[in-house]
Order: C-alpha cells, then structure tokens, then sequence
C-alpha cells in the first residue's frame, strides 16, 4: 500500500499526441516530499542549459503534495514547475486549487508535459484516463469563460479546471495560471510555458481514494490544528491578508513609491477593514481550510465596476502602496482584470512602478506612453495600463515581460529603477526594514520570493523553536542573517512540498513538531523533524543546482543598489541600507556554497544528490 501519494504520474507528450502512465519513484518521492521537491529532480534530468524555456523541449510539471486528499486542514497546495521565460532559472509556482484534489483522485500525483501541439488542446483527465481534446474555439478566452466553456462540453459543472488567459497565449513572461477558484500559480510566468505549448487548461475529477496510514492520528492533529487557528487567524478571516497594511506601513515593511518611501498616507484607504466596510461581499476559502482568508468583492457602479475574487495583500500592496495609489475600487479591478487575462499582480504592480519613477525622472514620456500619464497615484492611468499589458498593446507592450527586460527596452539609465532579483519583481516584504528578507530575495532559487523562504517571521514574534528560531531577532540587524534565512529556506521548501498552507504553518496551529506527526500519518513513516528538514535542504540545494546549471553564479545573488546605497527619507525605515554583503558571506558558509555560489561536492554527497555533480561539473 502506497500511502499519501496517488503512485504515478501523467506524461504527456503534446508534440506526438500521445500520453503514458509511470510509477512514482517512491524512494525519491521520500527523499523530496513531493511537489516542487519531486518536480526538481525531473526538471534537473530533463532540461539541458540549451532548452530554451519557451521551447517545446522545456517540461512543464503539475505536481500535487501529500497532504493533498489527506483531509487535514489548509493541505492543499500544489505546484507547476518549469524552466522560467521570465528568469531563465529555475521557475515555479504554488496554490490551493479544487482541481489537486481531483487531479490526485483521479490517480495521479503529477503531470509532465513536454512538446507543442500543432493546435490550441486542453487535457481531460477523468478516473485513470487522459485525453487531448481540441481547444481552438477556446483560444482568445479569457480564464474564467474557458473553464465555463470546459465544463459545458464535458457535461458537469464539478469538474475542476486550471487555465490560462489571452496573456499565456501570447507567452507574455508574466502570464500565471488560473483555477476555477480563482487561485493563481502568479510567479516565474509559467502561464507563457503553457501557452508555449498551445495547452490552452487541464481539467481533471477523480472518484479515488487516498490512502492515509493512520486516519485517526489525522482527524485527531486536524482537531488540535483547527482549535489552535481559531483562536489566532480571527483577524485573517475578518480582514482578509490585506488586514496587515496598516500594520505593515507603520513599521516600514509596506512597498512605497517603488520602495523609495517609509510613509504612505492613503494606507487605510486600502487596508482590508476598508474593504470590509465597502466592497466585500463575502468570505473565500481554499479547500479544507477553516480561515477563509480570501474575499470576494463587488464594485457596483462607475468606472471599477466588478464583481468575482477580491485583490490580496500582494496585490493591494504592489498595485496600490507601490504606486502610490489609494483607490480599493481601481486596485479591484486591476486585479480583476490580471484574473481574467492570467497575469501575475505582483510583478504586474512592480513594473508599472518601475516605469511610474522612469516617467517621474524624464525617462519616458507622453510621447512614450500613448498620453498615459504615468504620475504617482494615478489610478486611471495604472487601469488602463493593466490592460494594455494583459493585452500586449501600447506602451503595456514595452512592460509585459516585467522591469527587467522594460529597462531594456527603455534603456537611458532605467535599469536602476528596476525593483527585481534575477528578473522577478521583489513582492511586498520590505527589506529596509526585514533585512533578512533582502538576503532571501538576493539568494532566492527563482527569483525575489516572499514565500520561498520568510525569515522575517522571528523578527515579527512568530517563532519556530523547533528548528532553533525560537527568538526573536531585531529585523533592522544584519547579525545573523545568514544563519536564520538558510533555515527558514529549507522549512519552506518542506512545507511546501508537503502541501501545507504557511498560514496554517506558521500562524494557525500547526508548529513543525505536528507536522511531522502529521507526514508520518499520513506516509505512514517514521521521519524525525531533523530528518525532513534535511529533506527541506536537499529541496532547495536541488532547486539551486538547476539554476546554477542556467547560468546563475554568485554575481546573481545581489539586491537593486538602491537598497545598499539609498536609504528612505521617512517612517521606521528612515537611514537604513541594507547590508547584504555581510549577511550574504555568513550565509554562504551556511549554505556550504563555493565562492561562485555552487553547491559543494561535500554537500551534495551529504545529501545524496551525487547525480548532480557530474552535470554540474
């Protein structure tokens, strides 16, 4: 009996037409967990340095996790893994769809696609069978209408659907992916890999079961869980991720003005208790989760007029604070509009920031933007440049593919105004004032990542002892640094590859001591905390490896100058740099990686990846 997982995978080959059914590498399958864990090791063997990420040669990899069918609380996060259009590095994004779930109870842990369709498809899958099916009069939908669309040809409205939008049609670098429930795979553009390969959705439903090794020893851990997290989530569930902006922006950890600010007046303006009190309507929960952090909204009349899933902190913080916007209606439709198109809001709000301060210094233009005004706090203008993005059009078709390759386009010095980390926008944690969260950003494995390691959780009070992070350390030190960010790393490469939700994790009632309670329940393992921790680190060390053998070297793991060098003029984080030399030094002993930022031969042999050091070398 094979507990936890589904036992195989799904290969699908859309050049040929063709898919297969192979075991699960059960040995691996407990070295990496599962999700991105499992993901690494394929994408490694897969994908040369030559693969163009665009190309039909790229893999793009659904993996679920297992505590995904478990029936424990907020286990629910899946990943889809390729070689990034956006970075050229290792690429990957997470969330909570209906449609794991049904993916695993139709028997399958995964999905690796490879080749290009000579037409627009979506995959069926259905109970153990798989078929391509013609997708051309869907080509040009957006997201929602597509999944609408799928589950009227298929005949039944419970069938689960992730999909992409115009946007990953055209392979714009920053296309995500989206579920019928409205949760995105946002980061690294995996949307354009999808689109790449003319795969238009997957829709899947399942009537299996998953096998747990102890169901008891479950519902007795989801009991305590569940108790612990109504006692500390009540804010999050009445406010939503955006109930911390007030918070954030007076201690200095809200994005402002494209992270040169301390203070931003119209902070409760955009707040979640101002949304609240105007445009929600209801309360949104991923599957199995007792918190409900997501919302759903509506906008009755004018200009923003919506109604479907509301914007979240990320999102509030880098299309509004960012851009020094505090207009909920317009930053709701914004967000509506990245939804239905399958656009990332975090790197969509950090490129239109990016361009805000080129407009500010004279680098572009009216003449540039088609007479967008692109002035700080201008709502109207960042709307219609939302658009303009999602659609390739005007001056959006100079932003699509994010600030990077913008500050290409635009050139005249406007690479230094370009808030991104090996070509990802930085997201909404700032590192004036979390200082581990710059060294996180600098050494991320796909980019400047919030939730691939958030080693400012010590510094805010939320400890985790068990794995020595049991105080709490002053965010603006760098002393440290190094030390705290490499653990909270490797914990995030487990929890998510186990599928855990980090609110779950880390605010609600499940410390790291339940949860691996919780993997031997339902693996029916004998794992000690230290044992997948050390897991958690092969995870990443793997994940590095494949971005080491793209090109990435130590001269990568760096921070926009602006944080070494300027510093805020106001609030918390008023005189502060960032001092990531220091940090990043420590943690390169930490880490056991060479001056070049190559994970050592000692090191990977400790952790048994020894594959990986005749490719590497």
């Amino acid at each position: 009996m094979v507990y936890g997982y589904a036992g195989k995978i799904l290969r699908v080959d859309l050049s040929a037409g063709k898919t297969k059914d192979e075991p699960l590498d059960m040995e691996w399958a407990r070295k990496l967990i599962g999700g991105a864990g499992y993901a690494a090791k394929i994408l490694f063997e897969e994908v040369g340095p030559g693969v163009d990420p665009l190309s039909p040669e790229n893999r793009l990899i659904f993996m679920t996790t297992p505590a995904i069918g478990s029936g424990f609380p907020c286990g629910n996060k899946m990943q889809v893994v390729a070689r990034s259009p956006l970075t050229g590095i290792w690429g990957d994004a997470t969330f909570s769809p209906r449609f794991a779930l049904e993916l695993k109870r139709a028997g399958y842990d995964g999905i690796v696609v490879q080749g290009k369709a000579d037409k627009p498809v979506y995959l069926w899958i259905n109970d153990g069978k798989a078929e391509l099916r013609d997708a051309s009069k869907l080509w040009g939908k957006e997201t929602f209408e597509t999944i609408e669309l799928i589950r009227k040809e298929i005949g039944d409205e419970s069938v689960r659907v992730a999909a992409i939008g115009p946007s990953g049609e055209m392979q714009l670098k920053l296309a995500c992916i989206i579920s019928d429930d409205g949760r995105a795979a946002g980061r690294t553009g995996m949307g354009a890999v999808m689109g790449s390969k003319n795969l238009k959705a997957i829709a899947a439903k399942g009537s299996g079961k998953i096998e747990v090794a102890n169901s008891e020893k479950i519902r007795a851990l989801s009991a305590e869980a569940i108790k612990i997290s109504m006692e500390k989530t009540q804010a999050l569930r009445n406010f939503g991720t955006a109930g911390g902006v007030l918070t954030f922006e007076e201690m200095g950890n809200l994005p402002m003005r494209n992270f040169t600010r301390g203070r931003f007046p119209g902070a409760p303006n955009i707040s979640g208790q101002r949304m609240a009190e105007t445009i929600l309507t209801n309360r949104e929960a991923c599957f199995t989760c007792p918190i409900a952090c997501g919302r759903y909204v509506e906008v009755k009349e004018g200009p923003y007029k919506m109604k479907g899933f509301g914007p979240e902190y990320e999102t509030i913080a880098m299309i509004g604070s960012d851009c020094w916007i505090d207009n909920l209606e317009a930053i709701a439709k914004a967000n509506d509009i990245c939804n239905r198109y399958g656009m990332d809001t975090i790197s969509v709000g950090g490129t239109i920031a990016f361009a805000m301060e080129c407009y500010e210094k004279g680098l572009i233009t009216k003449n540039d933007t088609g007479g967008l005004e692109l002035t700080w706090g201008n709502h109207e203008a960042m709307v219609k440049l939302v658009e303009q993005m999602c659609k390739r059009e005007g001056f959006g078709a100079v932003l699509c593919d994010g600030s990077r390759i913008a500050a290409q386009r635009i050139g005249k010095g406007s690479e230094k105004y370009a808030m991104q980390v090996k070509g990802l926008e930085i997201p909404a944690h700032n590192p004036y004032r979390f200082k581990t969260m710059g060294l996180n950003y600098a050494t991320g494995n796909r980019g400047a990542c919030h939730n691939r390691g958030s080693p400012s959780y010590p510094a805010r009070g939320i400890t985790s002892p068990e794995i020595g992070l049991g105080e709490k350390y002053d965010g603006f030190s760098p002393v440290g640094g190094g030390r705290i960010t490499k653990i909270h790393q490797d914990a995030c490469a487990l929890v998510d590859s186990f599928g855990m939700c980090k609110f779950m994790q880390f605010f609600g009632g499940l410390n790291l001591n339940m949860m691996t309670e919780l993997y031997n329940a339902i693996t029916g393992s004998n794992a000690t905390l230290q044992e997948l921790m050390k897991a958690g680190e092969r995870i990443w060390i793997l994940q590095r490896s494949f971005s080491v053998r793209m090109g990435l070297s130590r001269k990568d793991d760096r921070l926009p100058d602006r944080f070494l060098k300027e510093s805020p003029p106001d609030g918390a984080i008023a005189g502060q740099v960032v001092e990531l030399d220091q940090m990043l030094e420590e943690y390169y002993r930490e880490r056991k990686l060479d001056a070049n930022g190559r994970p050592s031969e000692e090191k990977l042999r400790e952790l048994g990846l020894d594959f990986v050091i005749k490719a590497l070398q």
